[in-house]
């Protein structure tokens, strides 16, 4: 039980990194970012978000055969039958959410142009 909530909400902090992330870097190709190269891969960034955000649509009407759930119980099972137990399935289990939340949502922020002090 305990573990399946836990799945549960990183799924759902997962999509929400998702939406935030489309709307960051949304705001990173229409404010623009003061460069051609930050412009591009805001674009680039932002189409591969899109993407993303599609796949989310798609897993929540139930259209998507193997979930991020699934996904993530299975990587759970595997690291707890190579890596050391539940303990260790946990925090890797955290450790990819965190790094997968300062990607989605810290890669935007970094393309945004700077002010001039």
């Amino acid at each position: 039980m305990k573990m399946e909530r836990e799945v549960q909400a990183v799924v759902c902090l997962h999509h929400v990194a998702t939406c935030i992330s489309v709307a960051a870097s949304g705001w990173a190709v229409i404010k623009g970012t003061g460069s051609r190269v930050r412009d591009t891969l805001a674009g680039v960034f932002l189409a591969v978000q899109l993407f993303a955000l599609v796949k989310v649509v798609l897993e929540t009407a139930g259209k998507r055969k193997e979930t991020l759930e699934d996904r993530v119980i299975q990587l759970r099972n595997q690291i707890g039958k190579t890596r050391g137990g539940k303990m260790a399935a946990s925090a890797c289990t955290a450790l990819l959410l965190f790094a997968s939340l300062l990607f989605k949502v810290g890669i935007p922020l970094c393309l945004l142009e700077r002010k001039k002090r």
